[in-house]
Protein backbone atom coordinates (compact mmCIF):
# COMPACT_ATOMS: atom_id res chain seq x y z
CA UNK A 1 0.00 0.00 0.00
CA UNK A 2 1.15 3.51 -0.89
CA UNK A 3 0.08 6.80 0.04
CA UNK A 4 -1.65 8.69 -2.97
CA UNK A 5 -0.78 11.71 -4.16
CA UNK A 6 -4.86 12.55 -3.68
CA UNK A 7 -5.03 13.98 -0.44
CA UNK A 8 -3.04 10.84 1.10
CA UNK A 9 -5.72 8.42 0.41
CA UNK A 10 -4.17 4.77 0.34
CA UNK A 11 -4.37 2.69 -2.28
CA UNK A 12 -3.79 -0.96 -2.59
CA UNK A 13 -1.07 -1.71 -5.23
CA UNK A 14 -0.56 -5.05 -6.72
CA UNK A 15 2.61 -6.95 -6.69
CA UNK A 16 4.25 -7.10 -9.87
CA UNK A 17 6.02 -10.56 -9.12
CA UNK A 18 2.27 -11.95 -8.95
CA UNK A 19 1.90 -15.07 -11.30
CA UNK A 20 -1.45 -13.60 -12.80
CA UNK A 21 -1.33 -12.02 -16.10
CA UNK A 22 -4.25 -10.45 -15.10
CA UNK A 23 -3.14 -8.75 -12.14
CA UNK A 24 0.13 -8.09 -13.75
CA UNK A 25 -2.02 -6.06 -17.02
CA UNK A 26 -4.15 -4.62 -14.67
CA UNK A 27 -0.85 -2.91 -12.72
CA UNK A 28 0.94 -1.97 -15.87
CA UNK A 29 -2.52 -0.28 -17.24
CA UNK A 30 -2.64 1.35 -14.12
CA UNK A 31 1.14 2.26 -14.38
CA UNK A 32 0.84 3.90 -17.74
CA UNK A 33 -2.43 5.79 -16.84
CA UNK A 34 -0.90 7.35 -13.55
CA UNK A 35 2.36 8.29 -16.05
CA UNK A 36 0.19 9.68 -18.31
CA UNK A 37 -1.55 11.66 -15.83
CA UNK A 38 1.07 13.20 -14.12
CA UNK A 39 3.41 13.83 -17.23
CA UNK A 40 5.79 11.16 -16.99
CA UNK A 41 5.70 10.12 -20.14
CA UNK A 42 8.06 12.67 -22.11
CA UNK A 43 6.04 13.93 -25.34
CA UNK A 44 2.39 13.49 -23.70
CA UNK A 45 0.93 16.95 -22.07
CA UNK A 46 -0.34 16.71 -18.48
CA UNK A 47 -3.77 16.50 -17.88
CA UNK A 48 -5.82 19.78 -18.88
CA UNK A 49 -8.96 19.47 -16.20
CA UNK A 50 -9.46 21.09 -13.23
CA UNK A 51 -6.39 20.75 -11.03
CA UNK A 52 -3.70 21.34 -13.96
CA UNK A 53 -1.30 24.38 -13.66
CA UNK A 54 0.54 24.05 -16.85
CA UNK A 55 -1.26 23.86 -20.15
CA UNK A 56 -0.46 21.82 -22.91
CA UNK A 57 1.96 23.62 -25.36
CA UNK A 58 0.82 25.04 -28.32
CA UNK A 59 0.51 22.79 -31.53
CA UNK A 60 3.66 24.16 -34.47
CA UNK A 61 3.30 23.51 -38.00
CA UNK A 62 5.79 21.01 -38.92
CA UNK A 63 7.49 23.41 -41.34
CA UNK A 64 8.56 25.34 -38.49
CA UNK A 65 10.37 22.62 -36.72
CA UNK A 66 13.81 21.98 -36.78
CA UNK A 67 15.63 19.05 -37.62
CA UNK A 68 16.50 17.89 -34.40
CA UNK A 69 12.83 18.89 -33.36
CA UNK A 70 11.02 16.52 -36.14
CA UNK A 71 13.65 13.73 -34.73
CA UNK A 72 12.63 13.74 -31.30
CA UNK A 73 9.01 13.79 -32.57
CA UNK A 74 9.66 10.99 -34.66
CA UNK A 75 11.79 9.33 -32.18
CA UNK A 76 8.64 9.78 -29.98
CA UNK A 77 6.36 8.17 -32.19
CA UNK A 78 8.14 5.51 -32.79
CA UNK A 79 8.65 4.96 -29.09
CA UNK A 80 5.13 4.83 -28.57
CA UNK A 81 4.32 2.47 -31.38
CA UNK A 82 6.84 0.47 -29.93
CA UNK A 83 4.81 0.21 -26.48
CA UNK A 84 1.32 -0.62 -28.41
CA UNK A 85 3.03 -3.71 -29.94
CA UNK A 86 3.88 -4.65 -26.92
CA UNK A 87 0.48 -3.88 -25.70
CA UNK A 88 -0.44 -5.69 -28.40
CA UNK A 89 1.52 -9.29 -27.65
CA UNK A 90 0.23 -8.75 -24.07
CA UNK A 91 -3.08 -8.73 -24.84
CA UNK A 92 -2.42 -11.94 -27.66
CA UNK A 93 -0.93 -14.10 -24.60
CA UNK A 94 -3.79 -13.16 -22.11
CA UNK A 95 -6.13 -14.13 -24.71
CA UNK A 96 -4.91 -17.27 -25.40
CA UNK A 97 -4.57 -18.14 -21.74
CA UNK A 98 -8.55 -16.86 -21.74
CA UNK A 99 -8.97 -19.51 -24.77
CA UNK A 100 -7.12 -22.66 -23.28
CA UNK A 101 -9.29 -22.18 -19.32
CA UNK A 102 -12.09 -21.86 -21.77
CA UNK A 103 -11.56 -25.03 -23.54
CA UNK A 104 -10.48 -26.59 -20.22
CA UNK A 105 -13.68 -25.78 -18.09
CA UNK A 106 -16.00 -26.86 -20.93
CA UNK A 107 -15.97 -30.35 -20.18
CA UNK A 108 -16.00 -29.82 -16.15
CA UNK A 109 -19.10 -27.79 -17.78
CA UNK A 110 -20.11 -30.80 -19.20
CA UNK A 111 -19.53 -33.56 -16.25
CA UNK A 112 -21.38 -31.26 -13.82
CA UNK A 113 -24.66 -31.22 -15.92
CA UNK A 114 -24.62 -34.45 -16.03
CA UNK A 115 -24.39 -35.64 -12.98
CA UNK A 116 -26.82 -32.89 -11.86
CA UNK A 117 -29.33 -34.83 -14.32
CA UNK A 118 -27.70 -38.10 -12.16
CA UNK A 119 -28.47 -36.82 -8.99
CA UNK A 120 -32.19 -35.59 -10.05
CA UNK A 121 -33.09 -38.91 -11.63
CA UNK A 122 -32.26 -40.47 -8.34
CA UNK A 123 -33.54 -38.01 -5.97
CA UNK A 124 -37.12 -38.89 -7.98
CA UNK A 125 -36.85 -42.71 -7.77
CA UNK A 126 -36.31 -42.18 -3.89
CA UNK A 127 -38.93 -39.34 -3.15
CA UNK A 128 -41.56 -40.65 -0.58
CA UNK A 129 -44.71 -40.33 -2.01
CA UNK A 130 -44.30 -40.88 -5.71
CA UNK A 131 -46.82 -43.26 -6.96
CA UNK A 132 -45.78 -45.54 -10.38
CA UNK A 133 -48.58 -45.89 -12.82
Amino acid sequence: MTGGSDGGRLEEQPRQGSGDPAVQFAAQLSELAERLRTGGVPGWPTGGGPGSTRPAPPLTPPWTLSATQLQALLDDIAARRAQLQALRAQLGAFDEQLGALEASLAPLRDWSRTWADLESAAIDVWRPGRRDR
